[in-house]
């Protein structure tokens, strides 16, 4: 049992430190974590890495000179030119209130116009706003107003990605305000935004092996500090259960390989800019002796009754059942995305669990306005994310499913990954959509060319070339051997980047191949669109098949 005492104290003094978003009260946070695995026994200790963040710090909302109470969302005009922007944006202009099927169908716009939507803040509503023109948006976000980041540049910029970030004036509102708003009038706002480069702390926890006859390997345990409010659901409940886990963990002899648990910051208002410079700075290590990443994010919320939907990939998955043993769950494992600090899946390092259970889907009128279905509960991304938003007895249960996991995982090291599993659901995946394409049928002559694509057939017959390769790798007794063979196909599987490197912005983590079939199976038949995304799934393809030979290389 882990110490109950313990996870809620930690949780508390946490909150207690207020908003942390790359402030004051954010290093004052460290301090308190740092001391929390030391009181337990872990070896501590803290670096800088530089992020790029960028928050909004104040709103100046007017609606025929009435004032509103709103809030802004991270990566809201974060450049000016080719500098971090410092200081206030304004704009002014007429309020259309437009529901989502008004929306869908909006066209043509007043350039004076500032709109108002149902739901969260989001990058495509925000892009078709800045396309058609329209001075400003506004969110309304429910009951409580919901903050989020609108941005998909992944980490802090490099060259190329600038006109990646939104540059449309943008603000969250509650329902209660939204309602009392008019079609025509005026409206201003007045955002002032903070963008900066800063050298932000990462914690980094040890925990060794004890056993002198292994050969140890390395699970991270990631989580991150940031938060939107107090942030005692998102993320002061994960880093609060690593930190009695790391006392479980401590209490068992004859651990055969090392934790460390890592914490950044940069998650919210940087798009993942902690984990990103951490992968980075700590790349050659990454890539040889970790074998596994257990996300801990938003554990424990009020209302949280559903277990099984923890995320999964297909080679940690029987790990997840192990670690929800003796839990009354149904299976319904998600997969992974980028979401949740995922900035190892170019490197192909495997990953298990985030958050562990769900608040069932809710039929008030605050979330359905929001666009939440529950999962996280009505707390999540605001400022009301206080202790109110955490249940006692569901953190505990969340927090023992992931220690159970970890201390499986500490004890099994790369053994605990299921090569196979892993590679057959990679293989089946691809074999469906390529099947879907070679049935296709059409009279245009261009898809008639597509049809007759050498490289479907290539690939079909190269997977089958792999089948008895990785098999035989996943007999070897070799630890080293079959954690590389992982790590490629997962790689492969998540990652459209070349292996090791951080995806481009705004690209989707998933084989490039598997990106544009989306995109083509979705299509209207023989349009631009579906040529243009055949044309990308050709060249995925053959991205596939070299990475595949590359592999058979390697490994034949």
């Amino acid at each position: 049992m882990l110490d109950q005492t313990l996870l809620m104290q930690t949780l508390k003094d946490i909150a207690d430190t207020g908003e942390r978003l790359s402030n004051q009260s954010e290093e004052n946070a460290f301090v308190v974590i740092a001391e929390a695995f030391k009181n337990v026994g872990a070896a501590v200790e803290i670096e800088r890495v530089p992020l790029f963040v960028s928050t909004v710090d104040s709103v100046c909302l007017k609606a025929d000179d009435q004032r509103i109470d709103a809030l802004g969302n991270a990566m809201t005009l974060p450049l000016d030119g080719d500098s971090a922007r410092q200081g206030t944006v304004s704009v002014e202009g007429k309020l259309r209130i437009l529901t989502a099927e008004e929306w869908q169908n909006y066209q043509k716009s007043n350039a004076d116009e500032i709109v108002l939507l149902t739901g969260l803040a989001n990058l495509n509503d925000l892009r078709k706003a800045q396309a058609l023109g329209l001075k400003g948006v506004l969110f309304d976000t429910g009951e409580r107003i919901h903050r989020m980041i609108v941005s998909d540049v992944w980490g802090s910029p490099t060259p190329g990605c600038e006109s990646h970030y939104v540059t449309m004036p943008n603000a969250c509102i509650k329902h209660a305000d939204a309602a009392e708003l008019k079609n025509g009038m005026t409206v201003s706002l007045q955002l002032t935004i903070n963008s900066r480069w800063t050298a932000s702390p990462v914690l980094m926890a040890h925990i060794n092996h004890d056993d002198t006859h292994s050969e140890a390997y390395t699970a991270i345990v990631t989580g991150h500090i940031d938060s939107w409010g107090a942030g005692a659901l998102d993320n002061a409940s994960g880093i609060a259960a690593m930190v009695a886990s790391a006392k479980e963990l401590l209490s068992i002899k004859g651990r055969k390989h090392d934790v460390c648990y890592v914490i950044w910051s940069g998650h919210s208002h940087g798009r993942y800019a902690g984990s990103t410079a951490w992968h980075d700075k700590h790349f050659t290590w990454l890539r040889d002796k970790v074998f596994l990443n257990l996300n801990c994010d938003c554990l424990g919320a009020t209302g949280s009754t559903i277990l099984g939907k923890t995320p999964v990939m297909a080679c940690t998955k029987a790990l997840a059942r192990q670690s929800h043993e003796g839990r009354d769950y149904q299976e319904a494992f998600t997969g992974f995305n980028r979401s949740c600090d995922q900035s190892f899946m170019s490197m192909g390092i495997p990953s298990v669990f985030s958050n562990i259970s769900e608040v069932p889907p809710s039929g008030t009128v605050s979330l359905k306005v929001a666009g939440l279905s529950g999962v996280y509960g009505p707390y999540w991304h605001s400022t009301d994310d206080t202790l109110q938003a955490i249940n006692r007895e569901a953190l505990t249960r969340d927090a023992e499913i992931f220690t159970k996991g970890l201390i499986q995982a500490v004890a099994e090291g790369p053994k605990v990954l299921d090569l196979m599993t892993e590679w057959n659901e990679f293989c089946n995946d691809i074999r469906k959509k390529l099947e879907a394409i070679k049935k296709t049928k059409s009279a245009h002559q261009v898809s008639n060319a597509f049809e007759s694509e050498t490289i479907w057939q290539e690939l079909l017959d190269k997977l089958a070339v792999m089948d008895p390769i990785i098999k035989k790798r996943s007999e070897e007794s070799d630890s080293e051997k079959r954690l590389q063979t992982i790590k490629h196909i997962v790689a492969m599987a998540y990652s459209a980047a070349a292996l090791g490197l951080q995806d481009p912005a705004g690209q989707a983590a998933e084989s490039l191949f598997n990106e544009a079939f989306k995109k083509w199976a979705s299509a209207k038949k023989d349009s631009f669109e579906y040529f243009s995304a055949w044309t990308a799934m050709v060249r995925g393809a053959n991205h596939l098949f070299a990475r595949l030979e590359k592999i058979e290389r390697m490994f034949s």
